[in-house]
C-alpha cells in the first residue's frame, strides 16, 4: 500500500529532467520542454473528496518549495500536479476540476539536485510522505540537515517510498490507481491518471470502484440493468508500438473528466476504439431512448480524441454471463459481447478459454444490452 496523508493523498509521479536525448516534457505547454517542466503529482486514491489545502512539499536543498493554497479540494480519483516554474504563454496540464495544477513559481531546480527525495508535510497532522529516486538514500527531514525549519516532532507515514530510476525526458509513475509497480519508460501523464495501461479505469462493484486490471472471475461488479453480477471471465491482449503505428485505428481513445456532460467519466478515461458506452436522450426521434455508441464514434467531441501511436497499449476484457452495462469511471459501459468483433479482438488461445467458461457459446445470436447504434448515426447524434 501506498504512504499516504489525510486519508487518500499519495505522492504519484515524479518528473525529476524534463529533458533527454530521445524524449522530452512540456509540462507547461508552452511549447518548449525545459528544466522548469519538473513537477510531482499528487493522487488522492479514496472514495471521497480531501481538502489537501496547506500541505507542504519539501526538498533537501530548497526546503519549502510550494504549499498548496487554503481551501483546494482534490476529488475522488483527482490529481494535484505542482509544476516547478512555469511560462505564462504555457497551460497547466488537467482539466482544473478532477486533475488540477499549480505553478510554484520557484526559480531554482528542486528535484533534478542532489539529494532525490520528496517529501510532502501535512502541518495539521504533523507527519509527512516521503520519496526518493534514483538510487538515493531517504532522508531524515526532522533533524533540521538540508531542511531548515521542517518540524523535528513530524511523523514520517510508512517507511518511505523508493521510486526507481528516472530516463531523462519521462517521469517516474506508479501503476494505475496508485498502486506499488513504478515504471520510468512512459511518457509523462501531468494532470491525469496514469496510462501505463490502459486498466487503469476503475469499474464500480459493490464495495467500491475497483481497477479493471484487478478483477478475477468470481468478483461482483455492479450492473446497469441486472444489480450485481459476477465476473466470469478476464483477459487482455498487448499491442506493442510497432503495431500501432502500422495501423493507428487501433490506438486509444481519451475522454477527458467531464467530457461526457454530468460530471462524467470522473476522471480521464481510456478505451480501446470498439468499445462501446451508453449515450442517452439523442436518438428519441428513432425510437432509443439509449444507444451503445463505439467510442471511436464520439471523437471530435470537445475533449474526446484519439492518441497518437507513441507507445504500447494493453487492453484489458472481461466477461459476464451475458452482455450488460457496467460502470467504468461512472460511465455506462459494456462488457465483452462474444460477438464477430470478440473473434477479432482475442487470439484463439483466449476463444478456447472462453468457450471453456461458456460451453454453449454463441458468437454470432448474443443480444447485445442495448441496440447498437453505427457510426454514421453515431456522429449525427453527438
Amino acid at each position: 500500500m501506498a504512504d499516504a496523508l489525510r486519508g487518500g493523498i499519495i505522492i504519484n509521479e515524479i518528473l525529476a529532467d524534463p529533458t533527454g536525448s530521445g524524449v522530452s516534457t512540456d509540462t507547461d505547454g508552452d511549447g518548449t520542454a525545459r528544466g522548469a517542466d519538473e513537477y510531482v503529482e499528487l493522487l488522492n486514491t479514496s472514495a471521497s473528496a480531501i481538502d489537501v489545502g496547506g500541505l507542504e512539499f519539501w526538498d533537501a536543498q530548497r526546503d519549502n518549495w510550494f504549499t498548496i493554497p487554503d481551501g483546494t479540494i482534490l476529488q475522488p480519483g483527482g490529481t494535484l500536479t505542482v509544476i516547478r516554474n512555469a511560462r505564462p504563454a504555457g497551460t497547466l496540464p488537467g482539466d482544473g476540476v478532477t486533475d488540477i495544477a499549480f505553478d510554484a513559481d520557484f526559480g531554482n531546480g528542486v528535484l533534478n539536485n542532489n539529494r532525490d527525495n520528496v517529501v510532502i508535510y501535512d502541518p495539521d497532522a504533523n507527519e509527512f510522505i516521503q520519496a526518493t529516486y534514483n538510487n538515493d538514500t531517504l532522508d531524515d527531514p526532522t533533524t533540521g540537515s538540508n531542511y531548515a525549519g521542517f518540524p523535528s516532532d513530524a511523523t514520517r507515514v510508512g517507511a518511505g517510498e523508493n521510486f526507481g530510476t528516472d530516463i531523462d525526458g519521462r517521469s517516474i509513475q506508479r501503476g494505475p490507481n496508485g498502486n506499488d509497480d513504478f515504471f520510468n519508460d512512459l511518457d509523462s501523464t501531468p494532470g491525469a491518471g496514469n496510462v501505463c495501461f490502459t486498466p487503469g479505469v476503475r469499474i464500480a462493484t459493490p464495495t467500491g470502484a475497483c481497477p479493471a486490471e484487478l478483477l478475477r472471475p468470481g468478483d461482483l461488479v455492479v450492473t446497469r440493468d441486472a444489480g450485481v453480477r459476477a465476473v466470469r471471465w478476464v483477459g487482455g491482449r498487448h499491442l506493442p508500438v510497432e503495431e500501432l503505428r502500422a495501423a493507428p485505428h487501433l490506438c486509444p481513445i481519451r475522454i477527458s473528466a467531464g467530457a461526457l456532460g454530468q460530471g462524467l467519466p470522473r476522471r480521464t478515461l481510456h478505451l480501446s476504439p470498439q468499445h462501446r458506452i451508453l449515450r442517452p436522450g439523442p436518438l428519441l426521434e428513432l425510437g432509443l431512448a439509449e444507444v451503445l455508441v463505439a467510442a471511436r464514434h464520439l471523437v471530435g467531441r470537445p475533449g474526446i480524441r484519439q492518441l497518437a501511436p507513441e507507445e504500447g497499449v494493453h487492453y484489458l476484457h472481461f466477461a459476464l454471463d451475458a452482455h450488460h452495462v457496467v460502470f467504468a469511471e461512472g460511465v455506462p459501459a459494456e462488457t465483452l459481447h462474444f460477438g464477430a468483433e470478440a473473434r477479432r479482438v482475442l487470439g484463439p488461445g483466449q476463444m478456447a478459454e472462453l468457450r471453456q467458461v461458456f460451453p454453449d457459446l454463441d458468437l454470432t445470436g448474443r443480444r447485445t444490452a442495448r441496440p447498437v447504434l453505427d457510426g454514421l448515426h453515431a456522429r449525427l447524434a453527438r
